[in-house]
């Protein structure tokens, strides 16, 4: 599958290193077009490295690994070219203070997918994922499992079932066991 990753750091390039090691063909983009080339050429398996734009126009399936709190400039930055794709959310409400890690309230009362969701807007796919381990230990974890070790539970929610179906396997292929958590109202 073609898998476009937008956001090349702490989280995107650990799991497009799992992907390509899997076989599929990764695109890595980042705003810092160095970071970008760096994760494919440690990736293993097929990996290239530039825009966002193209990662996306390149994707199958997009996923936006990039921080809560520029998701928003992030996904008005792409403008409409999202829309019909089915996008991966790994991001959980966690900011940075003064080089601290904090938690960001949600809007709404919604949970963080589901407030994703509208930020994304109707047209777009969302799969809820890959957001319950350490970018370190998301890396470890799924090598083990990719090379027949012990497999962590990775649960994902999703309100769209095709996009959820689509997915299964990127989790699967990545070195974890899927777990169905639901819609995005029941995500973690």
């Amino acid at each position: 599958m073609r898998v476009g990753i937008v956001g090349s750091g702490r989280l995107g390039s650990p799991l497009g290193r799992l992907l390509a090691a899997a076989g599929h063909d990764v695109f890595f983009s980042d705003a810092d077009p160095a970071r970008a080339a760096a994760a494919a050429k440690a990736a293993d398996g097929q990996a290239r490295g530039g825009e966002p734009i193209e990662a996306i126009r390149f994707g199958e399936v997009v996923i936006l690994a990039v921080g809560w709190e520029v998701f928003p400039t992030v996904v008005a930055e792409l403008g409409g070219m999202l829309a019909g794709k089915i996008v991966v959310d790994p991001s959980n409400p966690i900011g940075e203070r003064d080089g601290a890690a904090v938690v960001v309230a949600v809007p709404g009362g919604l949970t963080s997918p589901q407030y994703q969701q509208h930020v994304l807007g109707d047209g777009v796919r969302l799969v809820r994922t890959f957001n319950t381990k350490y970018p370190n230990e998301l890396l470890e974890l799924g090598i083990a499992g990719q090379r027949g070790g012990t497999r962590a539970d990775m649960p994902y929610w999703g309100d769209d079932d095709e996009a959820k179906k689509v997915v299964v396997p990127l989790i699967e292929d990545a070195g974890f066991t899927a777990i169905d958590g639901g819609g995005l109202s029941e995500a973690l």
